[in-house]
């Protein structure tokens, strides 16, 4: 959900998608569509190249793309200033193996902290206070290096050099293994929630979207205790959708994204 907060949430479960009401920082809502089978399956139409799975934790289950690093270029882009829908950038870069939209941005389409796209930084990093979720403390950056790496990184802490993709979003779920101090076990606030973490090699990194209505709390659970994560980031909530190849085409209500995280074959 843009800005972190919800205006209302109406679960339709229809076609393999569950279509849920949401909102910006702005307040204006949106209706949109979370590619999701309700019956928790994940399986895409036909053979994907990236690794996808389900997996269940705390009750719920998570479709969950597993992607090493030196296997798969993984780009953050923003293509289009007034936001781009996914089925659009999919039409004009085919070779996209796996997308998900890249963070919390503004009702006026722009993002919501870093974003760096091919080396280029397209936004700067935001460290002001502020409502919403970008802005519960602990947030942080999402990066992928030169190197070959990935990493999480507190905003505070987060160093350019030798980063060529990067998006800030928030809350951090996790940072060196500690869930994020906001956090509540058994919480209400559940929402569909997308996020990214990094193995902590930095070797790997796990593109996550929950199937059902999740909480921070277990969200933050599934990449600690069944991915072995010790640093991940909340990309956004009940706008989100994780395509593969093999999926179905992304409908006409996801989007418009002001990032998206690509992945392609090397």
């Amino acid at each position: 959900m843009r800005g972190g907060r919800a205006a209302g949430i109406a679960v339709l479960l229809a076609a393999a998608s569950v279509s849920v009401s949401a909102c910006s920082t702005g307040e204006s809502a949106h209706r949109v569509t979370v590619t999701a089978d309700p019956s928790g399956s994940d399986t895409p139409q036909s053979e994907s190249p990236v690794e996808v799975s389900t997996v269940d934790h705390a009750g719920n289950r998570y479709r969950v793309v597993t992607l090493p690093v030196k296997e798969w270029d993984i780009r953050v882009e923003w293509p289009d200033a007034d936001g781009v829908m996914l089925r659009d950038l999919l039409a004009d870069e085919p070779d996209i193996v796996a997308a998900t939209n890249a963070g919390i941005f503004s009702d006026d389409l722009t993002p919501g902290g870093l974003l760096i796209s091919n080396g280029e930084e397209l936004r700067g990093l935001n460290l002001n206070e502020g409502g919403g979720n970008f802005h519960l403390l602990p947030n942080a950056v999402f990066g992928v290096t030169e190197a070959g790496t990935a990493e999480v990184v507190e905003s505070s802490q987060f160093d350019a050099t030798g980063v060529t993709q990067a998006t800030q979003s928030g809350p951090a779920l996790l940072l060196d293994g500690e869930v994020h101090p906001e956090f509540n076990e058994g919480s209400a606030n559940l929402a569909v929630r997308n996020g990214v973490g990094v193995s902590p090699d930095g070797a790997t990194v796990y593109l996550a979207i929950s199937l059902s209505l999740t909480n921070l709390w277990d969200f933050a659970g599934l990449f600690a205790q069944e991915l072995g994560v010790e640093d991940a980031l909340y990309l956004d909530g009940d706008i989100s959708s994780l395509w593969v190849s093999g999926d179905a085409e992304p409908g006409p209500v996801d989007g418009p994204y002001a990032g998206v995280i690509t992945v392609r074959e090397r």
